[in-house]
């Protein structure tokens, strides 16, 4: 095996392990962070439709920073579905807050197809009006209206796959990233194969799309359509993934695909190796370095793996006596994430297990200050705080 991925990977051979022990120690410590979102409803009359068009969208309850945005179409059936598993993965750390803005249909054959194809799909070939509309009306409006940023991921299942990979085709710059289930890009006189819209872009847009294995015949034609951007060369200009979901079809594909897709978008496994693996190499200077490599690198998509590295901290304190170099470890996660509660309380409780009370009522203290917990972790920190003050006052 080349020896600088054993270095890579061997950090975390220990993850798992570790976090069952830690749940075993800190139960009261496995707790996601609060949700407050809401959802709301909004309309939009469009001129260059002639219509009017409606839509749902999930945000935090209080916006400070402009928000990046999952875009969905066929809103009617995926908003739910797509707050839920964004919902989730902001929970548990997943991903950055964000928002999604789901559009609603009144003709979907229209408005997802490139091309007329009037024998099969009566009424087709309206997606170039249609993403006029999302690119001058509908986006301005929702960044407008509720402070989000453009920052922007499309997802869109069948015909909406099909309008997101004729977007990224046509305006590839418009989303950072396109995740397209089970597209329809065997669509009529393979307009899909044609000219791509690639030249002078700044970065590589992010595309993952895929298919079922009884996805129709949408598994034969993504594999063509992967092969045809491979061998176009078009592939090298993209952040390009695909995967065909085994037993899946056509309907069951949709989740597993945001949810797949997310993680690609999100690639915090290999944040945890790169930074831990840094640690291992140079301390709190080396991993500062790739911290903020990865940070201008990935942008909004990096996410700082906080849980495996306070895991791993706790690791070096509990399993190989390192207590001095888990504090250092902690210490430095907490300059440049002062947003969990979670960091100052490991601190305390490793400080307290080593007998130095002063730095422990001090982080204890720090994650009260902090918040953002359940009233039972709450009740626990302020009891770990006052024992270790109490113990203090008696010397």
């Amino acid at each position: 095996m080349n020896t600088e991925l054993q270095l890579l990977k061997s950090p975390m051979k220990t993850i798992l392990p570790l976090l069952i022990f830690i749940s075993s120690i800190f139960p009261e410590a496995a707790f996601g962070q609060a949700l407050d979102y809401k959802g709301d409803n909004f309309e939009l009359s469009s001129q260059i439709l002639g219509e009017q068009r409606t839509g749902s969208i999930f945000l935090p309850d209080s916006v400070k920073d402009p928000l990046p945005v999952l875009y969905v179409l066929d809103g009617e059936w995926n908003h739910e579905l797509a707050s839920g598993i964004v919902g989730h993965f902001i929970r548990w750390g997943r991903i950055p807050d964000m928002a999604v803005v789901s559009l609603n249909n009144i003709n979907r054959t229209k408005d997802f197809t490139p091309t007329e194809h009037d024998q099969r799909y009566p009424g087709s070939g309206g997606a170039k009006q249609f993403l006029e509309f999302i690119e001058e009306e509908l986006i301005p409006h929702m960044e407008k209206e509720y402070n989000l940023s453009n920052q922007r991921i499309l997802f869109g299942h069948s015909f909406g796959g099909l309008f997101s990979l004729y977007t990224l085709k046509s305006k590839p710059t418009l989303f950072d990233g396109y995740i397209a289930v089970s597209p329809s890009v065997w669509w009529k006189d393979e307009y899909m194969y044609g000219s791509y819209s690639f030249n002078d872009l700044d970065s590589k847009p992010f595309v993952y799309t895929t298919a079922g294995t009884n996805d129709r015949t949408n598994m034969q034609a993504i594999e063509q359509y992967i092969n045809f951007l491979n061998e176009s060369g078009h592939a090298e200009q993209l952040e390009l993934y695909s995967d065909i979901h085994e037993g899946e079809n056509h309907f069951t594909n949709v989740s597993i695909t945001l949810h797949e897709g997310l993680k690609k978008l999100f690639p915090v496994e290999q944040f945890e190796r790169a930074l831990i693996s840094a640690w291992t190499k140079g301390g709190k200077d080396e991993i500062h370095s790739v911290y903020e490599q990865n940070a201008q690198e990935y942008g909004f998509r990096f996410r700082l793996p906080e849980e495996a590295i306070r895991t791993y901290a706790y690791g070096l304190h509990a399993r190989d006596g390192k207590t001095q170099e888990a504090i250092d470890m902690l210490s430095w996660l907490g300059s440049v994430y002062d947003e969990s509660y979670q960091v100052f309380y490991f601190l305390g409780a490793i400080a307290k297990e080593d007998g130095r009370k002063e730095l422990s009522i001090f982080n204890y203290r720090k994650a009260l200050e902090v918040g953002n917990m359940p009233p039972r972790m709450r009740t626990v920190i302020e009891r770990n705080l006052n024992e270790v003050s109490e113990s203090q006052s008696e010397l």
